[in-house]
């Protein structure tokens, strides 16, 4: 495990207000992500249902990533999520986009001292995302 695996648990300041906002979060989200047409056009009229359990999930791992600090945890999730999700036809480069949107949001949705905590998270998300795709592809 390198430094960079490495991320204090959040705060529980932080944590309640991301659970808070989690809806809104999850819901503006999924918006800007049924804009992006080619990301989703193998979903056909189930696409915002889909988008919106994708967004539930990752809001689910990263409350429990986030509130024992456990990078492990995102780690597996993704790594299982990249021999997974290609089988329903959602490219590794999907998930990314929508990570970087989620993120987006979180900045948007919270004040600055949480989204800060929560998108080291979020980046280190999406790194890694980065890595399994030069790995996979």
């Amino acid at each position: 495990m390198t430094n960079k695996d490495i991320l204090s648990a959040i705060t529980p300041e932080t944590l309640s207000a991301f659970q808070d906002k989690a809806p809104e979060i999850i819901k503006e989200s999924v918006q800007r992500s049924l804009k992006n047409k080619n990301d989703i056009v193998q979903h056909g009229d189930e696409a915002e249902k889909l988008l919106k359990i994708g967004m539930e999930y990752i809001t689910k791992m990263l409350e429990s990533a986030m509130s024992v600090g456990e990078i492990s945890l995102l780690k597996d999730q993704l790594s299982w999520a990249c021999d997974r999700l290609p089988h329903d036809g959602v490219e590794m480069e999907h998930l990314l986009s929508r990570f970087n949107i989620y993120r987006d949001v979180v900045d948007e949705k919270l004040p600055k001292k949480h989204s800060h905590e929560i998108n080291r998270y979020l980046s280190w998300m999406i790194d890694y995302q980065k890595e399994l795709i030069i790995l996979k592809g």
